[in-house]
């Protein structure tokens, strides 16, 4: 394998494939990336047993071939390069040279055979899709963080003739993004969050991708680009049948970066014990937040739409803080009986579940705090009183008797030994 390539290009390629390679793998070939030769371009492929990519870009080939070279190994050396071309080749006991102006790098290689390639679905099993940016971050932050549910940590995509939903929950809240893409037919799947987040920071926000399954996987595909991640099996809950049961008592109108401002404002006192709510007085707003370090509120102005808006509610602040950080434009807040809040724009919407009463918070000063978590110093004195005290005394040895020979003045006879007859 004999190749000039862009030293720019090639590390970019390289640098993408690093971003899904693990930094540890028990398969040492995982920690790789896959540069080969096809159609007059250079393959660069990377992936762990979730995620895989390839970036092709364009080189002048001189000989073919295909190598695996540690990836982070790969971007170090590019990195450190500074002339536009460079030389890569493989000689035939899979020694690789980069050579680049004055500049020389030669590193091993391993078996090419063992690295895991992409199944790429038929062109016309795929369908358009855009916004991947954005239909991640307005769902990715909703998902859960714990491992004992498994379909939690995923994002549900669901394709159909009405355009592209995307939906996530942690069972404390839920959000349910709308997206652009349509579908001939309707198909579902669960992709694992961390996998999509990886994809989101590959792809520009309007850039157009197919997407298509095959098997188990799913496949985003662009000129010179293909990402595939693995997919969830299971049920997921149906959302919408989910939202179609809450039933506001109020509704009011309001601005999702004015609420989001305010809301960073009273977060301010926040600590290990807080008390968040949301007070509804007619056309007013007021957002509490108390904490041992204090409390802080502030009012806001809202559009009464129907009902009669009234009632403390309360709240987790910080997942109330993240669904807000995630809306934006004009929206309606709907508040159920029970205190559950919907809120909703045009593109997404955030179910919020309500919380009990907190307790009263225990009011700590600051001073006081800090002296009480700061160790005592050790008194001296005491400590040495208490290191004598706890030394234990040494046991002197006791003095053997001298045994008794005279008893009453007499000398004790000894015994006297008889021979044995001959």
């Amino acid at each position: 394998m004999k190749i000039i390539a862009n030293r720019e290009e090639l590390l970019s390629a390289a640098q993408d494939a690093l971003t899904v390679c693990p930094d540890k793998s028990p398969l040492p070939e995982l920690e790789c990336a896959l540069l080969t030769t096809e159609d007059g371009m250079l393959t660069v492929a990377g992936g762990n047993l979730q995620v895989a990519l390839e970036r092709r870009i364009p080189v002048q080939i001189r000989e073919e071939g295909t190598v695996i070279v540690n990836a982070q190994l790969l971007v170090d050396m590019l990195r450190h390069l500074t002339e536009d071309k460079l030389t890569l080749s493989v000689d035939d006991k899979g020694y690789l040279t980069i050579t680049c102006g004055e500049a020389f790098y030669g590193v091993g290689t391993l078996d090419s055979a063992k690295f895991p390639r992409l199944e790429i679905p038929f062109p016309e099993d795929t369908v358009a899709i855009t916004g991947i940016p954005t239909l991640s971050r307005r769902t990715v932050f909703a998902v859960s963080e714990t491992d004992d549910k498994p379909l939690m940590k995923c994002v549900h995509l669901i394709f159909s003739l009405d355009g592209l939903r995307a939906v996530s929950s942690d069972s404390y809240r839920i959000a349910a993004a709308k997206g652009a893409s349509k579908s001939a037919a309707s198909t579902d799947m669960l992709i694992p969050a961390s996998s999509l987040e990886k994809l989101a920071k590959l792809v520009e926000n309007k850039e157009e991708l197919r997407v298509g399954m095959t098997g188990n996987t799913v496949v985003f595909m662009k000129e010179d680009f293909l990402f595939s991640a693995r997919l969830m099996q299971g049920q997921y809950f149906d959302e919408s049948q989910m939202l179609s049961r809450i039933h506001p008592a109020f509704i009011v109108l309001t601005d999702a970066q004015l609420l989001r401002n305010a809301m960073s404002s009273v977060y301010a006192v926040i600590g290990d014990q807080n008390r968040f709510s949301l007070t509804f007085r007619g056309a007013t707003l007021r957002m509490t937040c108390e904490s041992e370090y204090g409390g802080s509120s502030m009012e806001l102005d809202t559009v009464p739409l129907s009902g009669n808006p009234s009632g403390v509610y309360w709240y987790n602040p910080a997942k109330l803080y993240e669904c807000l950080k995630a809306l934006g434009g004009t929206m309606m807040l709907k508040v159920a009986e029970n205190g559950a809040l919907l809120m909703e724009t045009d593109e997404l919407t955030c179910l919020q579940v309500p919380m009990r009463e907190p307790k009263p918070v225990e009011r700590i000063a600051i001073k006081k705090r800090a002296a009480a978590e700061k160790p005592a110093k050790p008194d001296m004195q005491k400590t040495e009183k208490a290191k004598k005290e706890k030394k234990p005394k040494e046991k002197k040895p006791k003095e053997k008797k001298p045994t008794k020979q005279v008893k009453d003045g007499k000398k004790k006879k000894e015994p006297v030994s008889v021979p044995e007859a001959a």
